[in-house]
């Protein structure tokens, strides 16, 4: 059997690349829902700037297996978003939203490190997964 291709490293992570940016379009759609003066919108502030710091760790990633994470995934702009934010949301609505979107983004991560054989991927993966885990944990806390 041969080793996995480059290309084969990149799928896995870029589908948690581009969970990562589906997650990013919707918490920052939740952001403005929150008042500022509230700690769920503190909350929300430091998961959207960890998002985008992952975005860049993943695609760092790709450019170092020598492969364009946009040739295999949806632009931002192109993505529909589920958009549940029509009208009022509680904290609670935004929280649950939230956090299925941070299980999914979880659920892939550990699908793409159980592929991973790479282990600067499996790094920056594991690095967004523990990240990911410690937001779930605060926003259950909140």
């Amino acid at each position: 059997m041969s080793p996995p291709s480059r290309d084969d490293h990149a799928a896995a992570l870029n589908q948690v690349l581009s969970e990562v940016i589906d997650a990013t379009l919707d918490v920052r759609q939740a952001d403005r829902r929150v008042s500022e003066t509230q700690a769920l919108h503190a909350e929300l502030d430091q998961l959207l700037a960890d998002l985008r710091t992952w975005a860049r760790l993943l695609a760092d990633q790709d450019q170092a297996l020598g492969v364009s994470p946009l040739a295999s995934m949806a632009s931002p702009a192109s993505r529909t978003p589920l958009n549940p934010w029509h009208g009022a949301v509680s904290n609670q609505e935004v929280r649950r939203i939230v956090g299925e979107h941070l299980d999914r983004l979880g659920h892939q991560l550990s699908v793409a490190l159980a592929e991973q054989k790479d282990d600067q991927i499996r790094a920056a993966l594991s690095e967004v997964r523990q990240g990911v885990l410690a937001h779930r944990g605060t926003l259950g806390d909140l």
